[in-house]
């Protein structure tokens, strides 16, 4: 079996390492000339990232003991769930160097520009034939549109900026219109911060000044589109696709590399059975179609609707649950009227809260 993998960020080479550990040996085909981590926060729950066969302690910059969530009007709530924030880019190096001790191969500079159901077609004009194609280079995936595949995207924003982060223990996502349709989110590293929203980067300074980050040095900045269509075809005959080639990120969180780490898993088990990879991850809570209902029901809520969710939650005390009942909300009236919308969201919420970072 001849295992090509298009694509050597996260998805990609967290697969050809897992299939590494079956025996087989990928070749990892990678555009550019040396991996570098894309616009990312580089969040990842430390349950799932241990499920990785690879030590990423050395490549964690920070950990932390949770998320806390902003809401418009200043309501706070609190997610205990330990997490990592990466070096995203040295993790990355670290895995292609264990790939290739164990046997796959990595090879940069090698961008497919074309697919055919045998073979691919490289940039610099040679053909490569293949049994089996993993498509895991990203949201314009070139397997995707070989097979008709369109999704709906977001564009995503953010900045690196130094900072103190001593103090810094959790991740902050803060759900307000004035800056995204979606959230803003400061995840810390150690002396850096990463800064970034679902937008453009005029609403990236608005928050920006509204924290008071302004004044901060930036040391980069970058942009990148995340699928938002939730997971749809992923198999067609000898070609699967997994991460952002088959928009595979939370459609609520858009976090992606919770569902990667859990899908490659499944993939490799089933590396000789596609179809059932795709049986099995339509099955499974990533794919579940609540949270692409959710994500459409967050972006209709308006900014007192969301204040008005962030004081009822706030008022939860630990241990008493946190389902949206109408005896529950009865004293937010205007939450009351959309009832099923929060079902929805909490529902979508704890699958987000297991999946989504």
């Amino acid at each position: 079996m001849k295992v090509v993998i298009v694509g050597a960020g996260p998805a990609g080479l967290i697969t050809a390492l897992n299939l590494t550990k079956k025996g087989i040996k990928p070749l990892v085909l990678e555009k550019n000339r040396e991996l570098k981590s894309t616009a990312c926060a580089e969040g990842c729950s430390l349950i799932w990232l241990n499920k990785v066969p690879f030590d990423s302690k050395p490549y964690i910059a920070k950990k932390v003991s949770g998320a806390k969530i902003i809401f418009s009007g200043g309501a706070v709530d609190h997610i205990p769930r330990a997490c990592a924030v990466l070096d995203r880019t040295r993790w990355l190096n670290g895995i292609a160097r264990e790939v290739e001790l164990n046997g796959g191969e990595v090879r940069l500079n090698s961008a497919v520009v074309a697919v055919d159901k045998d073979h691919l077609r490289l940039k610099n004009g040679n053909h490569l034939a293949y049994t089996t194609l993993i498509d895991a280079s990203g949201p314009n995936s070139i397997a995707a549109k070989y097979l008709g595949i369109k999704y709906q995207y977001i564009t995503a924003s953010q900045y690196r900026l130094a900072a103190n982060t001593s103090n810094m223990n959790e991740l902050e996502f803060y759900l307000d219109k004035k800056f995204s349709y979606g959230y803003a989110w400061i995840f810390p590293k150690n002396g850096v911060i990463n800064v970034g929203l679902g937008g453009d980067f005029a609403l990236l300074d608005d928050f920006l000044r509204y924290r008071g980050l302004d004044s901060y040095p930036i040391i980069d900045r970058g942009v990148g589109i995340i699928p938002a269509s939730g997971i749809q075809q992923l198999v067609e005959a000898n070609i699967a696709l997994i991460g952002d080639a088959a928009s595979m990120p939370n459609p609520l969180s858009m976090g992606g590399l919770a569902p990667i780490i859990c899908a490659s898993r499944i993939l490799v088990e089933n590396i000789n059975n596609l179809a059932n990879y795709q049986r099995e991850i339509k099955r499974h809570p990533i794919a579940n179609p609540i949270l692409l209902e959710a994500a459409r029901n967050l972006v209709k809520l308006t900014e007192p609707d969301i204040a008005h969710i962030g004081r009822f939650l706030s008022e939860i005390k630990p241990g008493t649950g946190r389902s949206p009942s109408l005896n529950r909300i009865a004293k937010y009236p205007r939450l009351v009227l959309k009832l099923n919308q929060l079902k929805t969201l909490y529902q979508a919420g704890r699958i987000a809260v297991d999946y989504g970072w």
